[in-house]
């Protein structure tokens, strides 16, 4: 898509719930329609994958039945002659109490586009094995009285003087409780850490960190790939293991369309879109420098062309502005009227 006139957007929402059932909600944007849902998708190139949100307009209770957490949901696009493209898919997280004004009834929600793999355990990738402990514990023990032989010592007067003698005498000694220190030994689970020899290549042990702890990732592929020289310690949760292994060979790991990606980041998508004021451009881009490590960027308006995604390249003919840029960001919106998108990025390089 290059110059095509887009013209008459439809927007639809598909909500899947775990057990498969499917329910399509249609915004065709025609004169007179009720307006269904409105809506911020954003995409990023973030190791945890964005939030967006929606809101749903006077949903019935057939409709509201979906918007459940853990549903999945799609947002789509088409326009005059194009067919249905995705926009974004995620997994719904919060739904907001249902409001009403005394004329529209809204239900906001949170989705997170792509699987959020943050919060699995660092014990999801450790080897466990049990070992015995030696504890201590007081032991109270009850001594019972008994009668005992005693010395005691006692004075005589003899000529006069006061003389010291010992005799045995049975004395009864109370009854009392005694503490004592015992020791004991108890099983306890104790984990290690995942390790690799000298000689295993990163993105083995990516892959293997990965399949123990159930992360999916799409695709791979590291800018540098190089072996082990003294063997690795893997430590932290598995996604912080996983990006800290992905920054030693130099690449990027982001959600793509919700889908976990590795990238060696010498390669853009090209998406062959170039985005003028006849195709959809609707505002002049703006210019921002960035002060830390990152590049200068390019933030452009136009109308919703679902085609662009992170790390995607695309053209910017503005009245004064002519670039070749690599998308970093996007937030696709609807707000009831013209579907848009604001993209933020940087120059291409080759």
């Amino acid at each position: 898509m290059t110059k095509k006139l887009l013209r008459y957007p439809v927007l639809t929402v598909k909500i899947k719930t775990q057990s498969k059932k499917e329910v399509e909600i249609v915004n065709d944007l025609k004169p007179k329609h009720d307006l269904l849902f409105t809506f911020d998708l954003t995409e990023n190139t973030g190791t945890t994958p964005p939030d967006s949100t929606a809101t749903f307009y006077n949903a019935g209770p057939y409709v509201r039945g979906f918007l459940k957490p853990k549903n999945i949901i799609y947002f789509y696009i088409s326009y005059e002659g194009l067919p249905k493209q995705l926009i974004q898919s995620g997994t719904i997280k919060e739904v907001d109490p249902r409001q009403y004004d005394g004329t529209t009834s809204t239900i906001p929600i949170t989705l997170s586009a792509g699987k959020d793999y943050n919060s699995i355990s660092a014990k999801k990738i450790q080897t466990s094995k049990t070992k015995k402990v030696g504890h201590y514990k007081r032991v109270k023990t009850k001594v019972n009285g008994k009668w005992v032989k005693r010395r005691v010592h006692y004075y005589s007067d003899e000529k006069g003087k006061k003389v010291g003698h010992y005799k045995e005498k049975k004395v009864y000694v109370k009854g009392r409780t005694k503490v004592t220190r015992q020791r004991y030994t108890k099983n306890k689970k104790v984990y290690s850490n995942l390790t690799f020899k000298k000689g295993v290549k990163p993105s083995t042990a990516i892959k293997k960190i990965a399949k123990e702890s159930g992360i999916e990732i799409s695709s791979m592929k590291l800018k540098e790939n190089k072996a082990f020289k003294k063997g690795y310690t893997v430590s932290g949760k598995p996604m912080s293991a996983i990006n800290k292994l992905v920054k030693t060979c130099h690449s990027k790991m982001y959600y793509d369309k919700g889908l976990l990606v590795i990238s060696d980041m010498k390669k853009s998508k090209a998406s062959h879109l170039i985005l003028d004021y006849q195709s959809g451009l609707i505002s002049e881009p703006t210019f921002s420098k960035d002060d830390g490590d990152s590049s200068d960027t390019w933030e452009s308006t136009s109308i919703l062309i679902p085609q662009i995604s992170v790390r995607s390249t695309y053209e910017i003919h503005g009245e004064y502005v002519h670039k070749t840029l690599v998308c970093q960001s996007v937030t696709f919106s609807f707000d009831g009227t013209q579907p848009t998108m604001t993209v933020q990025g940087t120059v291409y390089k080759k």
